[in-house]
Order: structure tokens, then sequence, then C-alpha cells
């Protein structure tokens, strides 16, 4: 009788650990921080480094990067499949004050590979400056 009630437990945080068939929930991953100005690569704003966010059903974002300490806040919206979701986020904190603007993207689930693909971009133009900031990452539960 102990194993039974052992595994009733477990197993709805397994089935969470290793659904792949939401956007909703936590992903992590190793996540690549780029930025452009003009058409040049800013060497100083280049990072590859752990990104956490959580996408609450209701819509909610919420998210850090610790390294180069980054939050995340925003806002996810249903898109035309039920595994991908269109992402309004703003980035606060970032060492690299570049990044701390407010991207578009998406975050799409691959079920069948068993993670997601993680994508925002921000343009800005001033004048005599344009900029564009890339943030990508493929991210698993």
């Amino acid at each position: 009788m102990r194993f039974v009630l052992l595994i009733m437990l477990y197993v709805p945080f397994l089935a969470y650990a290793s659904d792949y068939s939401s956007p909703y929930g936590e992903w992590r991953g190793q996540t690549q921080y780029q930025a452009f100005i003009g058409t040049a690569s800013d060497s100083a704003g280049h990072i590859v480094t752990n990104l956490t966010i959580k996408i609450d059903p209701q819509g909610k974002v919420v998210g850090s990067s610790t390294e180069n300490g980054c939050r995340v806040l925003g806002l996810a919206a249903p898109s035309f499949a039920p595994t991908m979701v269109t992402l309004n986020v703003t980035l606060s904190d970032c060492k690299y004050s570049g990044y701390n603007r407010t991207y578009t993207g998406s975050l799409s689930v691959l079920s069948k590979e068993q993670y997601a693909k993680f994508s925002l971009q921000a343009v800005e133009f001033m004048l005599g400056k344009a900029g564009t900031y890339n943030i990508t990452a493929t991210m698993r539960r």
C-alpha cells in the first residue's frame, strides 16, 4: 500500500516536469544575447547564459538570467497553435544596459523533440543610431 501511495504522489510531478504539450509552465535553457549597433555586433553585449522563465496560463511571464542580471516581466498571448505563445516582455536590471527594453517574440514547443524554441527581438531607431537586440534559446522543462 505504501508503494502505491508513493507513486501517486510523484506521478503529477513527473507528468508536469516532462510535459511538452503546452507552452505554459517553467522553462530553462542556455540563452544567447546579441546586440547589433547599426550592422556591427557589439561584443560587450554578447553572452550565452542560463535563463529561466515561467509562463502562467493566465498570461503573466516572469524570468531571470542571473549571470547578466536580466529580469523578465511581461505577457504571453495564445497563438495560432496550442503549443505556441507570442510574447511581449520587458527586460530590466541587465548589466549590459542596451538590453533593458521591451521585446516581442515567441515560445514554440516542439512536442516530439521535447524542447521549445524561444526568441525575442527589439529594434531601436534613434537619430544617427539604430540597434537590434536578439535573445534566442532552446529551452527544456
